[in-house]
């Protein structure tokens, strides 16, 4: 069975399940909560987007998975993570040493990161070619020929041109479209069941973002990869995403299908950030709606909702009296609002 067919098998099924992630930090005030029991799944083939704020713990999140984040954060929880590509059982992901030869074997192999500015994730020490090649010959082959001819083929289906001359370019020679290009190309080298794009087009301006989520979408249905893409922008969300989960002060607060979400909003945080949103034919001269206050710093802080400050429909005595419950609105669409629960709470989570 090929890579492509393997990948495509059981299409829909869950490849990736994040449960009860916490990531905590040791900070000289306090413990800071970055990452608070955070649960979500990614289907294959499918992609699923991590919407929020800066600072709500995305990244981290995102990184996570593949243990790259930094040694001060302490990670618990479980990320089970199931390959089609072998008929091993589901591998507990956060298990694994961050330097263990298994997480090696799967990161860059089976899951690939394209990182939020490819300028600092690039080595300005080697070439562009060679830190293709130095994934292919690590996951694919050994032989340099072979291996140069795939690194060629990647770069021509990203859309860069003259593929020899810029093999041997260096980081700096490029564009930042072009650096955002050839990442994609080292990203999708050995062919990955899961693409995490931690803020892909942030870089970049308007029509270079289009082309490069264009392409992310075209080499999607060409692999049969799953997409993990993380953003601030819902505009992208609505663009490239089957499933969305937003995410606030370290807590998934929100989750549905894009077309739920974005037709039947629950959590007022969600409302906020679609309402901040600009709109054709919104009126010449019309002012953006914008979330008052800004994102608190979560360390030690006491049981009560995170967006209480700056929530129009908080609940005096519920909503800064006890931790956040998640009530399911529908099979796919769960919501952490006291707002939407019989009893004032949910499912404890």
């Amino acid at each position: 069975m090929t890579t492509q067919t393997a990948q495509t098998a059981n299409k829909g099924q869950s490849l990736l399940s994040v449960q009860d992630l916490k990531i905590r930090i040791q900070m000289d005030k306090g413990v800071m909560h970055a990452v608070d029991g955070v649960d979500f799944e990614i289907k294959r083939g499918k992609t699923l987007g991590l919407v929020g704020e800066s600072g709500c713990g995305k990244s981290l999140t995102s990184r996570s998975i593949i243990g790259i984040n930094p040694k001060e954060c302490e990670t618990t929880g479980i990320i089970q993570y199931d390959s089609a590509m072998d008929s091993s059982e589901p591998l507990d992901l956060l298990s694994l040493h961050p330097n263990s030869k298994q997480i090696r074997s799967i990161r860059g192999r089976k899951i690939a990161m394209i990182f939020q500015e490819p300028m600092t994730a690039f080595s300005p020490m080697y070439t562009i070619g060679n830190q293709i090649m130095e994934a292919i010959r690590i996951h694919r082959t050994k032989n340099k020929k072979e291996a140069k001819k795939i690194a060629l083929e990647m770069l021509s289906k990203v859309g860069i041109s003259d593929q020899e001359k810029r093999f041997n370019q260096y980081p700096h020679e490029f564009s930042g479209g072009m650096r955002q290009r050839a990442m994609i190309s080292m990203a999708l080298s050995c062919n990955p069941e899961l693409l995490i794009a931690d803020e892909p087009t942030t870089a970049l301006d308007v029509t270079i973002q289009a082309q490069v989520l264009e392409l992310m979408k075209s080499l999607q249905q060409e692999f049969g990869m799953a997409i993990l893409l993380v953003t601030h922008d819902l505009g992208i969300i609505a663009q490239m995403c089957d499933e969305v989960a937003v995410m606030y002060l370290g807590k998934i607060v929100e989750q549905a299908p894009v077309r739920e979400l974005f037709s039947n909003p629950k959590h007022p945080y969600t409302k906020g950030l679609m309402k901040s949103m600009p709109r054709l034919g919104g009126g010449k001269g019309q002012r953006l709606d914008s979330i008052e206050g800004s994102v608190p710093m979560p360390i030690d802080m006491p049981p009560m909702c995170g967006f209480y400050d700056r929530c129009k429909d908080r609940i005096e005595g519920v909503c800064n009296a006890r931790a956040v419950r998640k009530t399911q609105i529908s099979e796919q669409h769960s919501v952490k609002c006291f707002l939407y629960s019989d009893e004032r709470g949910g499912e404890p989570q």
